[in-house]
């Protein structure tokens, strides 16, 4: 940002307004000036062969105080547009979770079938986190939502332990109920 304060932020301010003006409806209300920094500060090769300049005419063309200018203000519009779109999916993925929680209004707990997807970690550290599809059981047909759960590692065992003894109740005497043709029982069962 040290070039913005040389020159000033009122400068630097009236280019990203411009920039932002150009992405959001074009060029058209924009002096030649201001559509030739917009297309340097939004990376718009293709907007300066339209207006007939190449790079270097116009940087020439925009002056020295805005020239300076350009890669603060390509750096800024660069973070207002990841930030806008990282708040948008954070918008669809609330939307998301109040269409899915709306179905069970009223009620303390959401029942779901999980299907797993994956599962991750940072080495070195005990937190895993899980990552599955939810639907909720008993509305029909439904768009699946992609959690991700962080085991703590004082849960781990705890966790761990109630599926390994669903497992091994369920095959007590034989096959469970849900046993899929030739599905053998599993070897982890007993090493847990």
């Amino acid at each position: 940002m040290s070039n913005v304060s040389k020159i000033g932020s009122a400068e630097f301010e009236h280019i990203l307004s411009k920039a932002r003006a150009a992405e959001a409806g074009g060029r058209g209300a924009l002096s030649t000036g201001e559509a030739l920094v917009a297309a340097l500060v939004l990376n718009r090769p293709d907007w300066l062969l339209e207006m007939n300049y190449t790079m270097a005419e116009a940087i020439e063309r925009i002056g020295p105080e805005w020239a300076r200018l350009v890669p603060a203000a390509a750096k800024q519009f660069s973070r207002e547009r990841e930030e806008a779109a990282y708040e948008a999916v954070e918008r669809a993925r609330q939307a998301q979770w109040v269409e899915f929680s709306a179905r069970r209004r009223g009620e303390d707990v959401i029942d779901c079938a999980a299907t797993f997807v994956t599962s991750g970690n940072a080495p070195g550290y005990r937190d895993v986190s899980l990552t599955f599809d939810l639907k909720p059981i008993g509305d029909g047909p439904q768009r699946a939502m992609r959690t991700n759960i962080r085991v703590r590692p004082e849960d781990a065992e705890e966790v761990v332990r109630a599926i390994a003894d669903v497992h091994r109740f369920a095959w007590r005497n034989g096959a469970p109920i849900d046993v899929k043709p030739d599905e053998q029982r599993p070897n982890w069962i007993d090493r847990l």
